[in-house]
């Protein structure tokens, strides 16, 4: 009898212990990361250098760019306070899921690929694609010119450009750079070792009207039109129904756009063209 009695309560005592391991694992799930960061007053934002919507000043380390202004501010409606990581296009989406940070507020392509490793917020603009040529090369009048034998197509590593020609090109040789530096491709171009630069139409425009030596075959045309967003965990529904709200807010409000221009490198092209596809 004393023998059943002792078996009985080491049974009782392991589902006491399962149930409270089952307990403190849907405490901690429920503990999301809005919930944290509404407890804790801060969110660690992931940031990738790319001027004008997020860059560092090089002299004092101030970080500026209409991407930080505005989680800056929807932030402060709170009384949270950003912690900035940097990150770069080819690692943001591991980042993530390391939770090295929970938030990353880069100019993202919502691409498909992507979705199925990270969740977007709704769109802040919708961007296309350029591709950057030297002045006076005429050997390219469309995308499929560019897809041939022996030429040679640059593109950041994670970038927009990269997925885009993993997609679409089967016969250029694609150069890849290791950088979350979106000029790089270009820079490539400018110098003779890449002829095509296949790049966002913001670091495009903006690179080459500072380099009059070079040309955006699509300057008028931008092709592949995709929503740009910024990026969470697949199962961070709060924080992305708060960012969402937050955003839709800033743009019916004028506070987007209000954020953009106060950077002239972003040009009236920025807005413009971001502006034009959202209404």
């Amino acid at each position: 009898m004393m023998m059943r009695t002792g078996r009985m309560a080491k049974a009782i005592m392991g589902l006491l212990l399962g149930s409270a391991v089952a307990l403190s694992a849907a405490s901690a799930s429920a503990q999301s990361t809005m919930d944290t960061m509404l407890k804790e007053k801060t969110l660690r934002i992931g940031w990738i250098m790319s001027p004008p919507g997020a860059q560092k000043d090089p002299r004092t380390g101030e970080l500026g760019g209409y991407y930080i202004d505005m989680i800056r501010f929807i932030l402060e409606q709170v009384n949270v306070k950003p912690e900035f990581v940097e990150t770069k296009w080819g690692t943001f989406a591991a980042g993530l899921q390391s939770r090295q940070f929970d938030l990353v507020t880069a100019g993202t392509f919502a691409s498909i690929p992507r979705a199925a490793s990270v969740s977007f917020t709704k769109p802040i603009f919708y961007m296309g694609y350029g591709a950057t040529v030297r002045k006076g090369d005429t050997r390219f009048k469309t995308l499929e010119d560019i897809d041939q034998k022996g030429v040679k197509v640059a593109v950041v590593q994670g970038s927009g450009g990269h997925e885009y020609v993993k997609r679409n090109f089967k016969n250029a040789e694609i150069v890849i750079l290791g950088t979350a530096d979106l000029s790089a491709s270009l820079v490539e171009v400018q110098a003779g070792r890449a002829d095509v630069a296949v790049e966002d139409a913001w670091a495009t425009q903006r690179y080459v009207q500072a380099h009059p030596q070079l040309v955006n075959l699509f300057a008028d045309n931008p092709y592949n039109l995709q929503p740009i967003g910024w990026a969470l965990r697949k199962d961070d529904h709060e924080l992305r129904q708060f960012i969402d709200t937050a955003l839709e807010w800033m743009r019916i409000n004028g506070k987007v756009e209000e954020f953009v221009k106060k950077y002239p490198s972003s040009g009236r092209f920025v807005v413009r063209e971001t502006y034009r596809a959202i209404e």
